[in-house]
């Protein structure tokens, strides 16, 4: 696993080096923003630990550049600034983990671990080639779009996708999609659908309605 390490304190930089790559990560080292977005440019990494403090800049301004990449890192902010306010700002603008210096490195080693157990996961989903959930940001990707689906379009997606390739009944997909107490019936299903495909193109082609029983989503 790659990690990019953006930190200009030297000291702590090796210390932090060392206690990852003695844990088994490949550690590439920035001292400044510029140095970061070169390296960016050149190497693909599986997290990034960003201070704030930076000579050419703050740690915040690289943040959206770097959930913006196709893969993006696990993005872990790393800092002396440990008010709420500034917690909040660092996950607002996309950072999954904050951590307040002096960071416990194992509790680091432990948290970076949880999460890229967690990309893994979610990189070893089935999907429907160019379709695309990401769960934590609620953002779906069609191809080179991005949509933001309401929240039932966003979970009857999800349910689809775990159960790709078989035939859902609509009384199924109502029970565990919007839960047995939904006081609704099954044209809420059907409506759903619809709003899915009108939104997503992939969807529009993969999810097949199965004549009196419901849906199936297959993939491509």
């Amino acid at each position: 696993m790659k990690i990019l390490l953006i930190e200009d304190e030297k000291k702590l930089a090796q210390v932090t080096t060392r206690f990852l790559e003695h844990h088994g990560y490949e550690v590439t080292g920035a001292e400044t923003l510029a140095d970061a977005k070169r390296l960016l440019s050149e190497t693909v990494f599986d997290a990034a630990l960003v201070d704030v403090r930076l000579p050419d800049g703050d740690g915040w301004s690289i943040v959206p550049q770097l959930k913006g990449i196709a893969n993006p890192p696990v993005v872990f902010m790393m800092t002396s600034r440990g008010e709420a306010d500034d917690r909040v700002f660092g996950l607002e603008l996309g950072a999954d983990d904050y951590l307040v210096k002096p960071v416990v490195l194992k509790e680091l080693v432990i948290r970076l671990e949880r999460w890229l157990k967690m990309r893994t996961l979610e990189t070893k989903k089935p999907g429907l080639g160019a379709l695309m959930l990401d769960e934590r940001a609620r953002i779906v990707r069609d191809g080179e779009a991005d949509h933001h689906l309401a929240k039932m379009e966003f979970e009857l997606l999800s349910y689809f996708l775990e159960h790709l390739n078989e035939a859902l009944s609509r009384d199924q997909i109502l029970d565990d999609v919007w839960g047995y107490a939904f006081g609704g019936d099954t044209r809420t299903v059907d409506t759903h659908v619809k709003q899915l495909r009108d939104k997503l193109p992939t969807v529009k082609s993969q999810l097949k309605t199965v004549h009196r029983v419901g849906y199936r989503l297959e993939a491509l």
